[in-house]
């Protein structure tokens, strides 16, 4: 290792660092009424230490949103580890810094879970290897939490483990906190946004003594390095991993001695390392920025983005040197970059497979026709990792199994103690709040900081009532009681002025709460803006909503753009204040609608980002008239292939106030013999619920089509295509296939989610079957990944496979949807 010295040495250089930042901390904390220095007056030299280090780089709104005594405990579970297990001991520091003893992973709620992680776990691990200490914590973290799909805010590791599910993101913030609570340096890997399909993924990466290793979060395997994920890591055109740490790279690089520089980048006080090229093929590519003159342009900031859910969307962000140019290592794929300078902006679209260098020349803005492009995913690695021998996989098999059962268990304790009735006022703020905040333990304080509202429920339509006025959450911040200490800061006068031109009060925030250089994606209570006195665009929205609802004004956030509204004389009025609108009507072609964030999206052009507008679909040969803004916008159709390639077409557009334009969208065809195969299926047996074996053969021959789904139940990529499959019921239902689900045991019919879906599919049927010999044999004919499920193949009558999927792919419902409407032209 280079850098800094393993064991608990500090160098000149950290030493400085965090004296440096120290300084300018403390004043902010003093300002914000914390007692920090009595805190750390109390505590050891060590523990002063690492403290110190915390609260000097930790995100401004986190001083606010959170107690110092959260962030001693943490260090004081740390500096325990250390002591207590032989491999946090060895770390270097660096890695003890931000591998074990660091509070954030990403943008979840913070919570004090770690000692109790601890003490779950310390005797499981207690004289086992690290490997084995690594595998043994994702056992039992499989034991505690599930794969479930949620809305976008991250709850804290504590709320995940107490309702024992969440998304990617949730599970792997859950992982690493247990992780990091047993001295186990552990991160977050990012994949921002997938090429080959429409989402994208988190999982964990532990150092193991000699390098960094993955793991599926919650997904216990055998041996790490392994997951259902493998092979779409493998086609990824960016992963990362991320720190907190404020400064210039050159302030912060200490702390990643073993990154090559061309891999690491700040942004907002947060530091990226990207990691791409542990999984998958890469490529250094160079972007060169040029003004109109041909002179290199230093300073500018260069996006890259990938095109996913129809619209651009950025995996890393750039800025020149001296020379002009950019530099990142990326996958063999298409990537759009864009730079921009002061007022004027340049873009491309290129695969790095064929090209490492471009060259953008700055200048205006300017309107374009539509222009087709094609998106292209990497292909990925060539071979598949070696099949776990038969002891593994059977061992494998228990250890999901008896993890499922023990999340039962503990999800029937859960439902018992939250029988409780609660008062009818208090049941009515819950019922306003998501699924995602009842499931956690809400302070009584949320409660009765929001009971002032019912005074004055008669005033307002009930839904108006409900979401813009009596709901303490407003967006995706962290549920604080805020409206008493917000609304006791203004005057009675300064009120009734505020009471009468709400507009005003977004204007008065502008002036009194300045923008701050933070990391924009995590989300700061109202009363965290207020007292830092420093936010986000996007965290002076939410100190708006919550100023009016505080003065009994309803205030929401736009559905359509994020944007601040609140309710005057019957509706929602725009915070920005009534401008001059322009008209925009968007018309489908008879064939094909408008399905935003899957096949269209409709983008204005900020200065600064792109803003995606929240569109209801428009069905096939429809139109719709919006009322916009006036600016550019940039519309984009594609069409996504099997393979994960995408044939697009985008336009960009000015709007002028007052003006009406029309706009057609038009989608690109793929070729039905670039989506089809044709491969002979091997023969298999399949065995009906009273144990009857029927052959592959006289199963498929009796539809025109058949689609077979091999699942394994739990699991989430096998949730997702259910959750597809039951969103789209209806469409299977008349598409005339016939649906055949196989399962290794009749046990796993009680699966809640697959009776779900089942219930909505009339005409399916339920087979039973050997895995571990069919599975690989079918997917190896029909070129997916054998390790991973769900397999899906679409047969025809004559015993063909004519398409299939395995493992982890976003969008499969809709595409076997497009599929068979193909199928049935011919």
């Amino acid at each position: 290792m280079g850098g800094i010295e393993p064991g608990m040495s500090w160098t000149e250089q950290l030493t400085s660092y965090t004296d440096r930042l120290w300084q300018k901390r403390r004043a902010e904390l003093q300002e914000l009424g914390e007692k920090t220095d009595s805190i750390l007056n109390c505590c050891t030299p060590e523990e002063e230490k690492y403290l110190r280090f915390v609260l000097a780089t930790i995100p401004l709104s986190d001083l606010s949103d959170y107690k110092t005594e959260l962030f001693l405990h943490i260090v004081q579970n740390a500096l325990r580890a250390r002591e207590e297990f032989p491999w946090c001991k060895a770390l270097p520091e660096h890695l003890f810094l931000i591998g074990v003893l660091y509070p954030r992973i990403n943008t979840e709620e913070l919570s004090d879970c770690r000692g109790l992680f601890h003490d779950a776990l310390a005797d499981r691990i207690r004289g086992l290897s690290l490997t084995d200490a690594i595998l043994e914590v994702n056992r039992w973290c499989a034991e505690e939490v599930t794969y479930r799909s949620t809305d976008d805010r991250t709850a804290s590791a504590l709320s995940v483990y107490r309702c024992g599910y969440g998304r990617c993101g949730e599970e792997s913030t859950f992982a690493v906190n247990a992780l990091r609570s047993v001295g186990i340096c552990a991160r977050q890997v990012y994949a921002p946004w997938w090429s080959h399909c429409d989402d994208n993924h988190a999982w964990v990466e532990v150092y193991d003594g000699a390098g960094w290793r993955y793991l599926g979060a919650c997904e216990p395997e055998p041996e790490l390095d392994r997951g259902w994920f493998t092979s779409a890591a493998s086609r990824a055109m960016m992963i990362h991993a991320r720190v907190f740490a404020p400064g210039e790279l050159e302030d912060v690089a200490f702390l990643f001695p073993d990154a090559a520089p061309i891999d690491l980048w700040t942004e907002h006080g947060v530091v990226y390392e990207a990691v791409t090229h542990r999984y998958g093929e890469t490529k250094e590519v160079t972007v060169s920025v040029r003004d109109g003159a041909g002179k290199p342009v230093p300073n500018a900031k260069v996006t890259f983005s990938l095109l996913n859910m129809a619209q651009f969307l950025k995996i890393s962000v750039q800025k020149t040197g001296q020379d002009g140019t950019a530099k990142l290592r990326l996958g063999l794929g298409s990537v759009k970059v864009s730079a921009a300078a002061q007022d004027s902006t340049a873009e491309t679209i290129f695969s790095t497979g064929e090209q490492d260098h471009v060259e953008l020349t700055l200048q205006n803005k300017a309107e374009s026709d539509w222009q087709d492009f094609e998106f292209f995913a990497p292909i990925g690695m060539a071979g598949y990792p070696a099949p776990l021998s038969p002891i593994a996989q059977k061992r494998r098999r228990e250890v999901l199994a008896d993890a499922a059962a023990l999340r039962e268990q503990k999800q029937r304790r859960f439902q018992s103690e939250s029988k409780s009735d609660p008062p009818e006022q208090k049941r009515r703020i819950l019922a306003v709040l998501t699924e995602k905040d009842r499931a956690g333990e809400l302070p009584e304080e949320i409660f009765q900081d929001a009971l002032p509202a019912f005074c004055r429920e008669e005033s307002f339509p009930p839904d108006i009532f409900s979401q813009g006025l009596l709901s303490p959450r407003i967006g995706l911040e962290p549920l604080r009681p805020w409206r008493k200490e917000l609304s006791e800061w203004f005057s009675p006068a300064e009120r009734e002025g505020f009471l009468s031109a709400p507009e005003t009060l977004l204007e008065w925030i502008d002036k009194n709460v300045p923008a701050v250089d933070s990391y924009v994606d995590l989300p700061a209570s109202p009363l965290a803006v207020w007292k830092t006195g420093a936010a986000s665009s996007a965290g002076k929205n939410v100190l708006f909503c919550a100023l009016c609802r505080s003065f009994e004004i309803p205030a929401r956030l736009s559905p359509v753009d994020g944007t601040p509204e609140y309710y005057q004389n019957g509706s929602f009025r725009a915070a920005l204040g009534e401008k001059a609108m322009g008209m925009l009507e968007i018309s489908t072609p008879a064939e094909q609608g408008a399905l935003f964030f899957q096949n269209v999206s409709l983008t204005r052009l900020d200065a600064e980002r792109e803003v995606p507008l929240k569109l209801a679909d428009i069905p096939a040969g429809s139109s719709m008239e919006l009322s916009l803004l006036p600016g550019m916008y940039r519309a984009v159709c594609t069409t996504r292939m099997p393979n994960g390639n995408q044939l697009a077409r985008q336009k960009c557009f000015r709007l002028e106030a007052g003006q009406t334009r029309r706009l057609e969208l038009t989608f690109r065809e793929g070729k039905i013999a670039d989506m089809l195969e044709s491969q002979g299926l091997p023969p298999f047996l399949l065995r009906d619920g009273a144990g009857r074996n029927v052959e592959n053969r006289e199963l498929l021959e009796k539809s025109a089509f058949s689609l077979l789904f091999w699942l394994e139940v739990g699991r989430e990529p096998t949730e997702h295509i259910l959750n597809e499959l039951r969103e789209a019921a209806e469409a299977f239902a008349q598409s005339g296939c016939a649906l055949h689900f196989l399962l290794e045991s009749p046990e796993q019919e009680r699966d809640a989610t697959l009776r779900r879906t089942l219930s909505l599919l009339p005409d399916h049927q339920i087979w039973y079957g050997d895995f571990q010999d069919t599975v690989p044999q079918l997917a190896r004919r029909m070129f997916v990944d054998p390790e991973k499920l769900p397999l899906v193949i679409l047969a025809d009558c004559k015993g063909n496979g004519l398409y299939a999927c395995s493992g982890y792919n976003v969008g499969t419902g809709k595409l076997l949807l497009s599929l068979l409407a193909e199928l049935e032209k011919y």
